[in-house]
């Protein structure tokens, strides 16, 4: 059974690519792929039952993309806070925000209820991802991992087993590997998952029987909420709140990192307190800001650990949780909810 679908596969991606088995034969015979690559073909065959002639004949179109490893080099999440925040609080992706959730607010209502993590968050992610679907990226995903796996040497092990979830990803879903589109680093779809996040935690929110990240609103809303729930969102929490760094000792919480750790009361033993009022039994990880007017000091809670998880910069989660804000006030603001309560979700 597997050993036909592959062929089925195979034969579609050669029509695709204007490619008979004569074709493919021939491009699989072709010298000149890595002695690393082939190792990996090797093992996909092996492991996971690819044809090696497919294979061969997918890679032997590949080759390292300069503008891949030039995105890698400068991502945006390593500008200073106050640069990085004015690319994200946009009127573009605040208004985009609260006309995505008014077009779907039965389907937010429900992923909330589900899956514990509130609209404003989950529409946040999709604004801070792809602009609600405006940019997906502009790569072909396989070449990105590709660059990143055989031809960069920081961290190649990383990539390939990325191009590894990839590749199963293509065959158990009928894309064509040579066609879809991504981010430099092979991040897919609205939400922008890529391939392992994609295989472990996309959902069929929609129940039509598979997982569209491109144009199932349903699948795409319920997968970013069952990604942050399984990364330990928690229903009804605290994101992060400023933080008021008292004494000596205080800066050298920073070395704790976003992971809470410590018991805000514990904090407050060594200098940090809350802004907000707060219950002394959370725990906390503290970290600062490089902000407009010089460092800003922060608590974060489990909630904002799980959307390190999704982006492990706090700039992302950070970006994530003031846009939630932002949507969330713009949104209870619009004149069929002025009169009703309103949910405060963070």
């Amino acid at each position: 059974m597997i050993g036909r679908r592959i062929a089925k596969l195979s034969a579609a991606v050669g029509l695709v690519l204007g490619l008979g088995a004569a074709a493919l034969d021939e491009a699989a015979a072709q010298p000149g792929l890595k002695p690393q690559v082939e190792a990996f073909i090797s093992r996909m065959q092996r492991e996971h039952g690819f044809d090696i002639s497919f294979l061969r004949a997918t890679f032997v179109q590949l080759k390292a993309n300069a503008n891949v490893v030039k995105a890698y080099d400068a991502p945006a999440t390593a500008k200073p806070w106050s640069e990085f925040r004015k690319l994200f609080l946009t009127p573009v992706r605040i208004d985009g925000g609260v006309a995505f959730w008014r077009d779907n607010a039965d389907l937010l209502r429900k992923a909330r209820e589900t899956f514990g993590v509130p609209e404003e968050i989950i529409v946040a992610v999709l604004g801070v991802e792809s602009i609600y679907g405006r940019r997906i990226g502009g790569y072909r995903v396989i070449e990105a991992l590709y660059t990143l796996g055989f031809e960069e040497p920081r961290r190649p092990e990383f990539f390939r087993d990325e191009l590894e979830q990839f590749l199963l990803l293509a065959r158990d879903n009928g894309f064509d590997p040579l066609s879809i589109p991504g981010s430099f680093a092979g991040a897919m779809g609205m939400p922008q998952f890529v391939a392992s996040s994609y295989r472990r935690y996309a959902v069929d929110f929609d129940g039509d029987g598979r997982v569209d990240l491109w144009n199932s609103t349903a699948d795409i809303v319920g997968s970013v909420a069952n990604y942050l729930r399984s990364h330990g969102w928690e229903a009804g929490k605290p994101v992060a709140s400023p933080a008021r760094m008292l004494g000596p000792d205080a800066i050298k919480t920073l070395d704790l990192g976003v992971k809470p750790q410590l018991s805000l009361r514990e904090l407050k033993e060594r200098g940090v307190e809350a802004a907000d009022p707060l219950a002394e039994s959370l725990n906390a990880g503290v970290f600062s800001l490089d902000g407009e007017q010089g460092a800003e000091y922060w608590l974060a809670f489990d909630n904002f650990y799980a959307l390190t998880r999704y982006n492990h910069s706090k700039n992302y989660a950070m970006a994530v949780y003031q846009l939630a804000l932002a949507i969330l006030q713009a949104r209870a603001a619009e004149p069929e909810l002025r009169t009703l309560p309103f949910p405060i979700g963070i």
